[in-house]
């Protein structure tokens, strides 16, 4: 170029000096956030390399038939970070099969950790569990799963139609009859076929309020017909109408003689468990009052 530049050569010059300078800004910012990612990705594959203390596994017991019995011996429980803590204390409680038992109490005092020890996420730390006078940890986890409907205060509903949603998670072929049947059940089938597409609608977050959703939960808790069916706190967080339609399922799952089941109902509200055959009250990780409405109303329960 004999030490000049033309106006075009200059203009490329500068062009491309940007761009090598944009460039080299571009992987200096970029692999901080590699390096960053990388170790945030060892601790994920450190944790999913860990092994969980039960294998969920096809291994185990499996019940000729599930009866619903429900034993809690001696079971003590404390979360492994905080063990001086103890969120139930040697507690003894008998569900009987096809029983309704409702289980309040403040936040915190232990009513949600029977469910999850039931469920089988934390292990007792001290005594244990029989199921039909089995112990919890000798029967197959995914057999005895299969058999628990659960449906929490925030069900989770997935972006397929709704024939789909109420369908997951079933163990069994089900039919389109038998998913209306348990859209009837849950007080859900009229709003469902009034929907665009019916059960062939696209569920996403704004087609149905919060009553709706948990209908849609109960139904898919119920079409699996479960030895065992859990509500926990299915109702706390809904507005008045829509409790009163999830109140009406509660009683009707709890009264109807053809569904032969163990029913736990998690609340804060004696009124939301009137139709419970036993309400157990906790306080502090331990049982206070055992008894019907009836009978906690005259104890000034």
């Amino acid at each position: 170029m004999n030490g000049k530049f033309t106006a075009e050569q200059l203009t490329k010059f500068t062009l491309y000096a940007e761009w090598l300078i944009l460039s080299t800004w571009w992987i200096g910012d970029n692999w901080s956030s590699l390096m960053q990612s990388v170790g945030a990705s060892e601790k994920v594959f450190r944790l999913m390399d860990l092994l969980p203390s039960r294998q969920l596994t096809s291994k185990g017991l499996r019940l000729q038939k599930l009866e619903g019995r429900i034993q809690y011996a001696d079971v003590e429980f404390s979360y492994p970070s905080r063990p001086s803590a103890p969120i139930l204390r040697r507690l003894n409680l008998t569900l009987n099969p096809n029983e309704v038992v409702a289980i309040v109490g403040l936040s915190g005092s232990g009513k949600s950790t029977i469910v999850n020890l039931l469920l089988q996420l934390y292990e007792p730390t001290n005594g244990q569990i029989l199921i039909d006078g089995v112990p919890l940890s000798e029967l197959d986890t995914r057999w005895f799963r299969e058999r628990i409907g659960f449906v929490g205060q925030e069900p989770k509903l997935f972006r397929m139609d709704v024939t789909s949603n109420i369908k997951y998670g079933c163990p069994r072929e089900v039919s389109q009859e038998e998913v209306e049947w348990a859209a009837k059940q849950a007080y859900a089938h009229d709003f469902l076929m009034a929907l665009p597409d019916g059960y062939n609608t696209i569920v996403d977050d704004a087609l149905l309020s919060g009553g709706q959703k948990q209908r849609v939960a109960i139904a898919r808790a119920l079409l699996r017909d479960p030895a065992i069916l859990v509500l926990d706190e299915a109702t706390s967080a809904l507005d008045a109408e829509s409790e009163h339609y999830v109140k009406s399922v509660i009683t009707e799952v709890s009264t109807d003689p053809k569904a032969r089941r163990t029913v736990i109902i998690i609340a804060h509200r004696l009124s939301t468990i009137q139709a419970a055959d036993r309400i157990i009250v906790m306080e502090n990780g331990s049982i206070v009052e055992d008894g019907k409405h009836s009978d906690l109303v005259k104890q000034n329960g």
